[in-house]
């Protein structure tokens, strides 16, 4: 009868394959629920870690359950959120390299001769707004009060438990927070931002087995 039913309706038919396709049932209810909202969760957390063993019972409370729907431990939910991690930023890298494409197709088109006649037509309506740079946490004036340095514009980054230098005067600039996390500005620094939260969540030094990333980011980390 289902059958039936969908061979009558192929609009229904189409939803429900693309539907399967978004979300495989290789991915977790949890999983799905996290990176819908992860932004809101990201917010929310305020940059604290998040209290695994209370978040367990709400999911279960709520019918959030891991891949064989069974109620998420802490350690499936500290996993299944370094997933959605790397998930959103492979979908964030997805995203730019679409929009760049776009850009680059419609900055094409518009090179093409134009088809209106010469004139005067006055200024442009718009102007494009110049891409906005990643914002310090702080001031700078701020830091050197706290005698720390969070942005390596200088060259040097000094938080409260590490150092980093740049590998190359000219090199691309980083903000860090003051336990010594990278802002995930690029993609790169997420990178290195989820490594060094799993370090966290898991008692250990923020930057262990991180110097790969840090040498792909021109940049060595320090302890003192």
């Amino acid at each position: 009868m289902e059958k039936e039913r969908r061979m009558k309706n192929p609009t229904a038919t189409t939803k429900a394959v693309l539907d399967e396709i978004a979300r495989p049932k290789t991915r977790s209810s949890l999983f799905w629920w996290l990176l819908d909202h992860y932004d809101a969760v990201v917010h929310s957390a305020e940059g604290r870690r998040h209290d695994w063993k209370g978040l367990c019972a709400t999911f279960a409370d709520q019918g959030l359950t891991d891949r064989d729907g069974e109620p998420a431990t802490m350690h499936t939910a500290r996993m299944t959120w370094w997933r959605v991690r790397k998930e959103k930023v492979r979908l964030d890298a997805l995203r730019a390299a679409e929009r760049a494409e776009r850009e680059s197709r419609a900055a094409a088109n518009g090179s093409r001769p134009s088809r209106f006649p010469k004139g005067e037509y006055g200024p442009p309506l718009a102007t494009t707004p110049k891409t906005a740079k990643p914002k310090l946490p702080m001031t700078l004036e701020r830091q050197a009060e706290l005698g720390l340095q969070l942005s390596t514009a200088e060259g040097v980054v000094i938080t409260k438990v590490t150092r980093v230098f740049k590998l190359r005067p000219d090199g691309p600039d980083y903000v860090f927070k003051e336990d010594g996390t990278i802002v995930p500005s690029t993609n790169l620094a997420s990178q290195l931002a989820i490594r060094q939260e799993m370090n966290i969540d898991s008692g250990r030094p923020v930057n262990l087995k991180t110097e790969h990333v840090y040498a792909k980011l021109e940049l060595r980390s320090e302890y003192r």
